[in-house]
């Protein structure tokens, strides 16, 4: 009996053990579960506070960059064609000399009209597209293509008119007035794309 006694306090006794170690393997388990993700949650915290934030690239904006040197060839454009206007050709209408030109040859007091023309375009544009600059004037990109495709058209024409006259048609002048069409077609190759695709041009410009 005492023996029987023994047996079941001892089974007992290893039951209660067991199932409090079982109990206890089971907590740990869940305090280790939640430990971990803990820390896994302070780390994934502590990661993204670690994170630079994102910084936008500021766009480019108002007058500077390329558009300084658009602004000086106008300036020099507009100084050179005036001064020339000034000097020399006001002074042919002045003194009467374009009728005694258009006497002698009808071409020569063409020719002096064409100059006339395109000196006065390149007075009066450079103006309008230094206004359209300061009002930051959405026209601006066209009134700029326009510019460089009309002076490449004067170049070409103004060469075939001195072309057609003997007296100029000499081999330094016709030279020079080819280097004329060159750097005009190689200033519209530069410049018109810039116009169209410069994301200064296009943020600022819009009014």
């Amino acid at each position: 009996m005492a023996s029987e006694v023994i047996t079941v306090t001892y089974s007992l006794t290893e039951f209660i053990f067991l199932g409090s170690i079982k109990v206890r393997r089971k907590r740990l388990k869940g305090d280790s579960m939640a430990h971990t993700e803990n820390d896994l949650a302070v780390k994934m915290d502590n990661t993204t506070g670690m994170m630079p934030p994102i910084e936008e690239k500021p766009k480019p904006y108002g007058f500077g960059g390329w558009l300084y040197l658009v602004a000086l060839g106008l300036l020099l454009t507009f100084g050179s064609s005036f001064y020339y206007l000034l000097d020399t050709l006001f002074p042919v209408y002045q003194s009467g000399r374009l009728s005694q030109l258009y006497e002698e040859n009808w071409k020569y007091a063409f020719i002096i009209i064409y100059e006339t023309a395109m000196n006065l375009f390149y007075v009066v544009f450079p103006v309008i597209i230094g206004y359209c600059m300061l009002k930051k004037k959405k026209l601006l990109k066209y009134m700029a293509i326009y510019f460089y495709l009309i002076n490449f058209a004067a170049n070409v024409g103004y060469y075939f008119i001195s072309n057609s006259i003997e007296e100029m048609a000499t081999h330094e002048l016709m030279g020079e007035q080819g280097r004329n069409i060159v750097k005009s077609f190689v200033t519209c190759l530069i410049w018109i794309p810039y116009f169209i695709n410069s994301k200064r041009v296009k943020n600022t410009y819009t009014n």
